[in-house]
């Protein structure tokens, strides 16, 4: 096959430095040969050259947070066909520049692992965790792909399981207890294998950290950053049946600027921890009671019984008249927690908990670089990093996947207008390449 030249556009290689004008990026098979400004090197003779004056080239996006794999056996979402509902939020997902997805779990670790690891050309590369360990719940958790842990064996015979299964990281869910949370990231670790957790309920986000989790998923830092002044009326609060879940009551207490979360970004940013917030998620949930979160981009794409699936159910259907007046205190506080870890040196990256009610696949991943550019205060450039260089560290990928370098797998999105202008541009697609191969324009 001959060697590809992209040239004349922009290029925002993914991992923060100046992006490079009128460049030329040379793909040679499935991989990046040089990325080069026009006139400092020349376009080898019998390249195909692909004229892109006035776009720009970015990685290929990683959606750090999806649930794909629930859809192939019918667990999240039933419809009558789950396969091809599968395939086509696969295929969605590449068209929209998301190259890469990152499965967090809750899907056959065997025959639905293999099938989305093995892949379509037209899907993304994929990631995943298969089963997540869990603790005891009474009742217990409605989820069907569960390992419950109980104590130090259990979780370690769990966690040596899926890692010798070929799991690409471990993930534990909220009622798991903080010993059987330190023996699966000994575990793991031992086996050379990360371990992502959704924590803020059994187990607090600082306590998780300490222990050497990897990676954080979704904002679910909580009473640890609550004043000793308002533990008790926090404590008060009527509870809702998914708090366990999507418990964001503490963000109306907590003082993004204040030395406790300064204290905890600091543990987060020595430690090396990752933290992919999902403020899409957050968005659809504090924001539900409005049409702007019920009524997102793309769900007129979206099959009719999605659709119709999604418009009967809400997270927050059993919140309070008190519970919507501080809802949009909880998002603009995460959010800007979120910023300041950014500025700390904390390892954010961008994801979004598709399949949930209202995240969009494709959609979702702009709106989350959105949400950290005009919610959290990133830069568009720092953005484009969480949604790929970053991303890319976090699966363990940065010699492969992330960045649009020399010797890198050739995943490349081109851009109708520069991100760094307006993030919302990331929108603008002209084209995807995976692994040097044009999948849509």
């Amino acid at each position: 096959m001959a060697a590809t030249a992209l040239v004349g556009g922009r290029v925002i290689d993914g991992t923060g430095r100046a992006p490079i004008d009128d460049a030329a990026v040379l793909i040679d098979g499935e991989r990046i040969d040089a990325v080069f400004r026009r006139g400092d090197m020349e376009v080898p003779s019998g390249a195909e050259v692909v004229d892109i004056s006035g776009s720009t080239v970015i990685p290929g996006l990683i959606d750090c947070h999806v649930h794909v794999g629930v859809l192939a056996d019918n667990s999240f979402l039933q419809v009558e066909d789950p396969a091809s509902l599968a395939d086509q939020f696969m295929t969605t997902l590449l068209g929209h520049g998301v190259t890469t997805v990152r499965d967090t779990g809750n899907f056959n670790p065997d025959e639905v692992f293999r099938t989305f690891k093995e892949g379509r050309d037209s899907w993304p590369r994929f990631f995943g965790a298969g089963t997540i360990l869990d603790g005891p719940a009474d009742p217990p958790a409605p989820w069907r792909w569960l390992a419950i842990i109980d104590d130090e064996a259990s979780a370690r015979a769990e966690t040596a399981r899926l890692a010798d299964a070929g799991m690409d990281f471990i993930k534990v869910y909220v009622w798991a207890r903080l010993p059987v949370l330190r023996a699966v990231v000994s575990e793991a670790h031992r086996r050379g294998v990360r371990v992502a957790a959704h924590v803020g309920h059994a187990v607090t986000v600082e306590e998780a950290v300490k222990v050497g989790v990897d990676a954080l998923e979704h904002v679910r830092v909580g009473r640890e950053l609550v004043p000793e002044e308002h533990q008790a009326e926090l404590a008060a609060l009527p509870g809702r049946i998914l708090d366990p879940l999507v418990g964001f009551q503490p963000w109306r207490y907590i003082d993004p600027e204040s030395d406790l979360a300064d204290g905890l970004i600091a543990l987060m940013a020595e430690r090396g921890t990752f933290i992919t917030p999902t403020l899409t998620l957050s968005q659809s949930i504090l924001a539900g009671n409005t049409e702007a979160a019920t009524c997102p981009e793309g769900l007129d794409e979206m099959p009719e019984a999605v659709a119709e699936q999604w418009s009967q159910y809400a997270y927050p259907f059993d919140y309070s008249e008190t519970d919507w007046e501080a809802a949009p205190v909880e998002l603009r506080n995460q959010m800007a927690f979120i910023g300041r870890a950014q500025q700390g040196g904390v390892n954010v990256t961008a994801g979004t908990d598709l399949t949930n009610p209202f995240v969009v696949p494709g959609h979702s991943m702009h709106e989350e670089l959105r949400l950290l550019v005009d919610g959290c205060g990133f830069t568009p450039m720092d953005a484009i990093v969480a949604g790929t260089g970053r991303a890319a560290e976090l699966l363990g990928q940065g010699d492969e996947l992330g960045t649009v370098e020399k010797r890198k797998l050739a995943d490349l999105v081109v851009l109708d207008g520069n991100p760094l202008d307006d993030i919302g541009n990331t929108r603008r697609i002209s084209a995807v390449y995976k692994g040097g191969e044009l999948v849509a324009s």
